[in-house]
């Protein structure tokens, strides 16, 4: 009978863990960030628990509801603030421009030429020296374009309404040279959520 019961909570834990990905949203079945991977080993730990144990089966649920309320706090709180979207996510870090290594962030981020090369294979890249740019992102995959398909390079400089200070570098901008750009489109750094620039131009996505 005990079997039972198991195989009943097993498919209730299941079916609410499906529901909770759902809720979740898509965010949470793609590549993982570090605050994405702490919540879901935080729900298979809790969900394991209401499975093997009975009398925490309620319990179990009732934590699993709030998780799903705690990431969705966290996850508005991620989408307007920029400083603490750094704090729990981190940040994507370029590591190679025009084939090019940047061995200083490469160290910071204990990411080894044998893990650059075997993802230069994964996105069908041969040589360092075909890299226009590659991008070391938060779930720790590498994001890189090969020369041969873009001829320039194009970074976000502004999330949020804050400035990326590592990216402008990259593109030979200051933060002096942004905020004149905004101004010469009427526009307040605090009121833009989102803009890229190739080093030339800035590029502003219209609002829905």
């Amino acid at each position: 009978m005990e079997l039972v019961y198991t195989l009943l909570r097993s498919i209730a834990v299941f079916l609410f863990m499906m529901f909770i990905i759902r809720i979740l949203g898509k965010r949470e079945v793609g590549e993982l960030s570090s605050f994405d991977l702490v919540v879901l080993l935080v729900i298979a730990n809790v969900s394991s628990m209401g499975i093997e144990h009975s009398e925490l089966f309620l319990s179990a649920l009732i934590c699993l509801a709030s998780l799903i309320v705690l990431q969705k706090i966290f996850a508005k709180l991620l989408l307007h603030f920029s400083g603490l979207r750094k704090i729990i996510d981190g940040e994507p870090s370029v590591i190679v421009v025009n084939g090019k290594l940047n061995y200083k962030v490469m160290k910071k981020e204990s990411y080894t030429v044998d893990d650059l090369i075997t993802q230069m294979r994964e996105n069908n890249i041969m040589d360092i020296r075909d890299i226009k740019l590659a991008v070391l992102e938060t779930n720790g995959e590498l994001t890189a374009f090969d020369k041969k398909d873009f001829n320039e390079i194009i970074l976000p400089v502004i999330q949020s309404g804050k400035i990326i200070k590592k990216t402008i570098q990259y593109l030979g901008l200051t933060e002096k040279e942004i905020k004149r750009r905004l101004e010469e489109k009427k526009l307040q750094l605090k009121d833009v959520v989102y803009a890229s620039s190739n080093g030339k131009d800035l590029f502003i996505p219209q609002k829905v």
